[in-house]
């Protein structure tokens, strides 16, 4: 039994090193998204792709783990959650787990929050770039701006642009 928690321990040690691998690759592409440097964040975008592939692999590890646990610890639970083996294993063992749940969990929390910014920076970038493009085709005139879906938007206001050269 103790090697089953030590394997669970040791996968879960390897889930925290790569959700931080995770969190640096996040940085990096919200510093491409701000800098607009469309290379770096293609690069960032393909490395966030490998590194949650290999979270859902180490994932399903540690969900194997536990499960292993859970029948030789004669749990009622066939897919116990953290909470509940450490409930169930030697008080060395479950302060350690309870640790790396509390730290995968922080991180989880930031790998979500900085999504979020990141998200919310592309949207802002695709606005205005929108807004731009409408800017450049209208030359400042009133003219019809057509949405996706083939209507003419309403809420276009007058543009005024200073110079129209392009």
């Amino acid at each position: 039994m103790e090697s089953i928690i030590e394997e669970l321990i040791a996968i879960i040690a390897q889930e925290i090193e790569t959700f931080n691998k995770l969190l640096n690759t996040l940085h990096d592409k919200q510093r491409a998204i701000v800098e607009g440097e469309i290379e770096q964040l293609n690069a960032s975008v393909k490395a966030e792709t490998a590194i949650a592939s290999e979270t859902k692999t180490l994932e399903e590890e540690r969900l194997a783990r536990a499960r292993q646990l859970a029948r030789t610890l004669e749990m009622e639970e066939v897919d116990p959650k953290l909470s509940e083996i450490i409930d169930k294993v030697e008080k060395k063992y479950a302060q350690r787990l309870d640790e790396q749940r509390d730290l995968l969990r922080a991180l989880i929390e930031k790998v979500q929050v900085l999504n979020q910014n990141n998200q919310f920076l592309l949207d802002y970038s695709l606005n205005f770039i929108e807004k731009s493009m409408e800017l450049l085709l209208t030359g400042g005139q009133k003219l019809p701006i057509y949405q996706k879906d083939g209507q003419v938007r309403k809420d276009l206001q007058k543009y005024k642009v200073l110079d129209q050269s392009v």
